[in-house]
């Protein structure tokens, strides 16, 4: 049996080693800001209400909180989901792409969004 020839598209092997570079470089920047934080005595810190979503941000940019009165009820798995569609669409402006958040009924997919 004959093996079907399979082509590379060059364009998607591209958009995923940018992706994979964007991660790498969105996990080293998450590695400093947490060891910044655990070295500083900051409010941001200190306050386990104060819950960071973009903790993967550039230099340049502010803090991006989930809101106080939802930091009281959300679950540790949510707070992964929305650092995850933060990290998909917010972060790289060049290319915009999108996300797809899939999970079990009844863990709180409409809370993140």
């Amino acid at each position: 049996m004959r093996k079907k020839k399979i082509f590379e598209n060059a364009q998607a092997r591209d958009l995923r080693e940018q992706d994979r570079q964007r991660l790498l470089e969105q996990e080293e920047r998450r590695r400093i800001l947490q060891a910044k934080l655990a070295r500083s005595e900051s409010s941001v810190a200190a306050d386990p209400k104060r819950i960071i979503i973009n903790d993967a941000k550039l230099d340049d940019q502010g803090f991006v909180y989930v809101h106080e009165q939802i930091s009281k009820r959300i679950k540790e798995h949510q707070i992964d989901g929305v650092k995850f569609m933060w990290s998909q669409i917010v972060t790289n402006g060049d290319i915009m792409q999108g996300c797809l958040l899939a999970h079990t009924m009844g863990l709180g997919k409409t809370m993140q969004v």
